[in-house]
């Protein structure tokens, strides 16, 4: 990092990077970067850090990513307070362009790297959601499942798992113009499932079966032919929800 930095001329500022060790075994390695005042250089320890924000999402060296859930629980609780003060009266239709425009991004934003891996982060998150319905007087007293049926707003553990389905069929069909994660093409035998099966690994350790390439395998294999052979995006959207339109899961959320 330190010759690409030379190379290109966009220099990191020693004093404000630091280093993050992940992994239960984590190495006694001192890290220096080089400097320049004043055209003097100089050369700086790095100091270690336990998390660090990486283009909005606070990595933690445990990889649970707390930490991120805090922060943009304690983000979103605020935006609906604004909303809360702001409207004497809300209307249903109001209601949900407010919180699809204004809330859930905040909660969505870079799940595919920091999706909850325990029930009780998924509910921190979904809390959010559930206090927010009860904003509208008419559904206040409904249960948080009816409440989210009468508006039409799938539960956040579900958009998830929609999310990472869009990302394992962008993947797949060569839509993102990136390196893509590990994820190979399964050498099926008979006709049980459709033809783009994805092939999962081992994982030793709990953290990494909630990495992206590891739990969209099992929901990607369980679609039919005709959602995953989908010509586009937008197609693979409409067909995928329409799979699953009938799924419990859809305003019930396994946390709540």
């Amino acid at each position: 990092m330190q010759e690409w930095s030379d190379q290109w001329l966009l220099r990191f500022h020693p004093e404000k990077c630091h280093v993050v060790k992940l992994g239960h075994k984590k190495s006694d390695a001192v890290y220096h970067m080089k400097g320049k005042k004043n055209g003097e250089a100089y050369q700086v320890q790095l100091q270690e850090s336990e998390v660090e924000k990486d283009l909005g999402v606070f990595v933690d060296n445990g990889l649970n990513f707390k930490e991120h859930v805090a922060k943009c629980t304690t983000k979103a609780n605020q935006v609906v307070g604004v909303i809360r003060r702001s409207f004497d009266f809300l209307t249903e239709k109001l209601f949900v362009q407010l919180y699809k425009s204004l809330v859930r991004p905040i909660l969505e934003y870079g799940h595919t790297a920091w999706q909850p891996c325990n029930k009780s982060l998924c509910s921190d998150v979904q809390d959010v959601q559930r206090r927010a319905t009860k904003l509208l007087s008419s559904l206040r007293d409904l249960p948080y499942p009816k409440r989210l049926e009468a508006l039409h707003l799938p539960c956040l553990e579900h958009r998830r798992l929609r999310g990472d389905m869009i990302d394992a069929y962008k993947y797949v069909h060569g839509l993102y113009d990136v390196d893509k994660p590990k994820l190979e093409l399964a050498e099926t035998r008979g006709t049980r499932g459709h033809s783009l099966k994805l092939a999962k690994g081992h994982c030793r350790l709990s953290v990494r079966s909630n990495f992206f390439s590891q739990r969209v395998i099992n929901t990607w294999n369980s679609l039919p032919e005709s959602v995953v052979t989908a010509p586009t995006v937008n197609s693979f959207k409409s067909r995928l929800d329409a799979f699953w339109k009938d799924r419990p899961s859809v305003y019930t959320p396994s946390c709540y």
